[in-house]
């Protein structure tokens, strides 16, 4: 029999950084529900955290998220958003633009999107122009076809119809 001692002190070091399940450079990728495609997103690098408790992404640089419906065409670009996979909710950030087929554009630097719900809203100066309305406002609650938007603080100009 034999024993060995060490009277070493010995220490670990322990950091929590989070490692990435895969990392993913110039992408694009694609999502689909009954063999239909319904959008893509790209971009320079994706981060995929799904091994975290939170099970999200990242994505950086260029971001561009294009979404298809059976009416119209809608792309979100930004140079960083995050994905919250088991929430159903995107984050962009910096340099945050939507534009549509329809010709509707709305620019911010923070927007929020419930992916479920097809629900979009900032808390942070955006501008909003389609083909007869331009908005500037503080705060924006919409959905994605920005026809039931509630904003803050506004100024520009709208054009009601009554009926």
């Amino acid at each position: 029999m034999c024993i060995s001692c060490n009277t070493e002190s010995t220490s670990l070091n322990y950091t929590n950084e989070k490692v990435p399940v895969s990392i993913a450079k110039n992408f694009t990728m694609t999502y689909t529900d009954s063999m239909l495609t319904k959008s893509f997103v790209s971009g320079k690098i994706h981060y995929d955290f799904t091994n975290d408790i939170l099970n999200y992404s990242e994505f950086f640089e260029n971001v561009e998220l294009v979404i298809y419906d059976e009416n119209k065409t809608s792309t979100i670009r930004s140079e960083y958003a995050i994905v919250y996979n088991s929430f159903r909710f995107m984050e962009f950030n910096n340099n945050v633009k939507i534009t549509t087929t329809d010709g509707e554009v709305l620019t911010t630097d923070k927007l929020y999107y419930d992916t479920e719900n097809e629900w979009l809203f900032t808390e942070n100066d955006f501008e909003y122009i389609d083909n007869t309305n331009k908005i500037v406002a503080n705060r924006l609650d919409s959905n994605r076809d920005f026809t039931d938007l509630v904003t803050g603080s506004l100024t520009g100009s709208i054009n009601i119809t009554e009926e």
